[in-house]
C-alpha cells in the first residue's frame, strides 16, 4: 500500500510516482492504474515487476495481492502531517473508531461450510469485534443486502466478503449488484476466493471490489488478512 496524493496528481504522475517508490523492490516493468470510484479514495495500481521473486519482495513490503510477477496494490491519499490528536481550534476533534471497538457487522457470501469455519475461527484469532451474519449463495447475499425476503431485518454490513464459485448467483455477479446500487456501493466488498486466474481478479478490480484475496492457507495466514480488512473498514 502506498501513500500518494491521488488527488491532485493525474493517472501518467501516479503512475510515475508509485513505478518510483516500486523501484526500490526491483525493476519496474509496467504500472497500469485503475483510478478511484466515486464511492472510494483510493486508486489501485497492477504493477508489473521483472520476475516473480521482486513481486513477491513487493508484495511483502506494501502488502497486496500478487499474480505472477504482477503485484495489485492500492494507493491511499497521503495522511495529514499534523499529530492525530491535535485540532485546529475551530476543529471538534474527531471519534476514535477504533478505540471505541464496536462491533462490525460482516457479511459472508460461501457455500463451503469448512470456508465458513476457518473465516469465523480468523476472525475470533484477529480479535476483531464483530458479528459474521452468512449466507450460502449470491441470490440470498443480495436479498440480505436489499432487506428482502426473509432479511427484511438485515442489519446494514460495514463489509461483505464474498466468493466467486457460488450458487445461484455467483460472486462476480453479486459485486456488480452492489456496485451498481446507489445504496450499497459504498460498502467495502472483498473478494475472498480459491481462485488465482488472472481474469477473476481483473474483472473483479473492474467491478470495483475493493480487494481481491486469495484464500490463504492456515489459521494464522487467515486471521493476518483478517487483521488487514479490519484496517480496509477503518480506512
Amino acid at each position: 500500500m502506498l501513500a500518494l496524493d491521488i488527488g491532485n496528481l493525474s493517472e501518467s504522475q501516479l503512475s510515475r510516482e508509485a513505478a518510483g517508490r516500486c523501484a526500490r523492490f526491483g525493476t519496474v516493468k509496467h504500472i497500469k492504474i485503475l483510478l478511484p470510484a466515486s464511492h472510494r479514495s483510493y486508486a489501485i495500481a497492477a504493477v508489473e515487476m521483472s520476475n516473480t521473486i521482486e513481486a513477491e519482495k513487493l508484495r511483502v513490503g506494501l502488502g497486496d495481492s500478487k499474480i505472477g510477477p504482477v503485484v495489485m496494490i492500492r494507493l491511499v491519499p497521503e495522511q495529514d502531517s499534523r499529530p492525530q490528536d491535535a485540532a485546529s481550534p475551530d476543529e471538534e476533534p474527531l471519534p476514535d473508531v477504533r478505540r471505541a471497538r464496536e462491533p462490525v457487522d460482516i457479511l459472508l457470501v460461501e457455500d463451503d461450510p469448512a470456508d465458513v469455519r476457518m473465516t469465523r475461527e480468523a476472525l475470533n484469532a484477529a480479535g476483531l469485534p464483530h458479528r459474521l451474519h452468512v449466507v450460502n449463495d449470491g441470490l440470498e447475499a443480495i436479498s440480505f443486502l436489499c432487506r428482502t425476503r426473509q432479511f427484511d431485518a438485515a442489519p446494514r454490513p460495514h463489509v461483505v466478503l464474498v466468493d466467486l464459485n457460488l450458487p445461484k448467483v455467483n460472486g462476480h455477479e453479486v459485486l456488480l449488484e452492489i456496485k451498481s446500487n446507489d445504496d450499497l456501493r459504498d460498502i467495502p466488498v472483498i473478494v475472498l476466493t480459491s481462485s488465482h486466474a488472472q481474469r477473476d481478479i481483473r474483472l473483479s478490480y473492474q467491478a470495483e471490489a475493493d480487494w481481491f484475496v486469495t484464500k490463504p492457507t492456515g489459521l494464522d495466514a487467515y486471521a493476518d488478512t483478517m487483521k488487514r480488512i479490519e484496517k480496509l473498514i477503518f480506512h
